[in-house]
């Protein structure tokens, strides 16, 4: 049967006040008509520098979301760091000269050039996207970009991993929620910009990464991300245009009516999410300015699939306790598995369609428990076991697993926070995006919906199958780890843990 599972993340900015409506590179009236149906692509944009003040937010944003939470932010403003300049360069050269010739010389010299070298930096200035990436420079970025993802997985985990009680299960897209912020970063401006690229992996001025991640694409699964504003923001054109380049989409304007507003994006949610997601918002603030969207729809197939008729309850050992819970089998069913003495538990994995797997780490016996695996789970452990997976061959097993439904919801700014990302909600700077100064975060949220069950090809699983003597056994019978892997680029698509599976 198939395996599906939906991600999303969404992402609110909201502006107190319009600074700047009419700007000689924005085309806001472009940007509306651009948005003619559906989109199949990334945005991303490019990143871009400047200084840039915050205006807090004291509007009430309760009715955004019921899982999501109001942030409060503090309010900084960028001082100018001309006047300190001029002082300290004007002090000493008119100290050692005599009176005659200070008054004269002083005067005219000091006004001239102060007014021309103060006024311009006052203003927030960004060059224009940078997209460039060269033939050598693409065949190392997938690379790079996998290696980014991997480590930026396991740090996400033990975000969510912080925000959720010991014993619940949860779910989430490492992929997602790395393409939205990567989207973020093509119109992020310096602090952000360098901030961003620390939190992702990502080596400075990584200008290959926009591409890299356009082609991180498979049949099994599909990324959405799009961009809606309102009619007030004005967009850079330079942000539209390269955002049209790389990925056939632009910007779309929302309309001056917030139940409108809502049902576009809940519409648009519904739709690439293949109606796993159908009311994200119950409401839209009238004040909303800015909306990333991001979503991952994946349905995939076991390569061999589970017969309904074998699965039935069976023992699920939670740590003080025992349970029933549905288990599918399957006799000789091929997995690859080994025994990781750093994580003191079983690795496996399964193959799915398309060139995905499901990899299961689950502590190899009741004595350990998955507190302990997650916390010896580190990036370079990690990546080694991953790559040990990768070599090991795949064997007819008797396997033993649960079938596995999972719906996750998750406030991201408090996850933003618990990794030592305060731009959201401090010192955002979108200079590359717009001029308008006065953006911060309102919110920002990521739903997964998992589900992975035996039915599917019934046929194929009728057939009878005989035991070897020398059968290696695999059962998933205590709370696991797991991850939807990208065997081809090498990178997880889904991450979460279950800790009861009849939930």
């Amino acid at each position: 049967m198939a395996s599906r599972l939906t991600s999303l993340t969404l992402l609110l900015l909201l502006a107190g006040v319009r600074a700047f409506s009419d700007l000689n590179d924005t085309n806001p009236n472009s940007t509306a008509e651009s948005w003619q149906g559906e989109h199949e692509e990334y945005i991303l944009e490019e990143e871009i520098s400047t200084e840039v003040s915050i205006q807090q937010r004291t509007k009430d944003s309760s009715t955004l979301l019921k899982i999501s939470s109001t942030i409060e932010t503090a309010n900084t403003a960028s001082e100018p760091t001309t006047q300190p300049f001029i002082q300290s360069t004007t002090q000493p050269t008119t100290e050692p000269t005599t009176e005659p010739t200070t008054e004269p010389t002083t005067e005219p010299t000091t006004q001239p050039t102060t007014e021309p070298t103060t006024q311009p930096t006052t203003v927030p200035f960004c060059l224009g996207p940078d997209t460039s990436c060269s033939d050598l420079e693409s065949q190392s970025a997938e690379s790079k970009l996998g290696e980014a993802l991997m480590d930026f997985s396991v740090k996400l985990y033990h975000a969510f991993s912080a925000m959720k009680k010991v014993e619940t299960n949860m779910a989430f897209s490492p992929f997602s929620i790395a393409s939205l912020l990567t989207q973020v970063l093509l119109g992020a401006g310096d602090s952000t910009k360098r901030n961003l690229e620390s939190l992702l992996y990502y080596p400075e001025d990584f200008t290959c990464v926009h591409q890299a991640l356009k082609a991180f694409t498979s049949k099994g699964f599909t990324s959405f991300s799009q961009i809606f504003h309102s009619p007030d923001l004005a967009i850079r054109d330079t942000f539209v245009n390269a955002s049209q380049n790389l990925y056939g989409s632009s910007p779309a304007v929302l309309g001056n009516d917030s139940d409108v507003n809502t049902e576009l994006i809940n519409s648009w949610v519904a739709k690439k999410t293949n109606h796993k997601i159908t009311q994200l918002l119950d409401s839209l603030p009238s004040d909303t300015c800015l909306v990333f969207l991001n979503a991952v729809y994946l349905n995939a197939k076991w390569k061999k699939t589970f017969d309904p008729k074998r699965t039935r309850l069976e023992p699920f050992y939670l740590k003080s306790s025992v349970i029933k819970a549905f288990m599918m089998s399957s006799k000789k069913y091929p997995v690859a598995h080994f025994t990781d003495p750093t994580l003191k538990a079983k690795v496996g994995q399964l193959q799915l369609s398309h060139n995905l797997s499901l990899v299961i780490l689950v502590p190899q016996n009741t004595k350990y428990h998955l507190e302990d695996l997650e916390q010896a789970l580190s990036p370079t452990v990690f990546k080694a076991v991953m790559k040990k997976l990768e070599m090991t061959k795949f064997h007819p097993t008797l396997l033993t697993m649960p079938r596995i439904k999972v719906t996750s919801k998750q406030d991201m700014l408090t996850v933003m926070e618990n990794l030592k990302f305060f731009d959201f909600v401090y010192d955002l700077n979108l200079c590359g995006m717009t001029e308008d100064t006065d953006l911060q975060v309102s919110a920002m949220q990521h739903q997964t919906t998992l589900e992975l069950t035996e039915s599917g090809v019934e046929a194929a699983a009728a057939t009878a199958v005989s035991v070897a003597r020398n059968l290696l056994v695999f059962d998933v019978q205590q709370p696991f780890l797991f991850l939807i892997w990208d065997q081809q680029h090498k990178f997880p698509v889904f991450m979460g843990r279950v800790y009861d599976p009849r939930i």
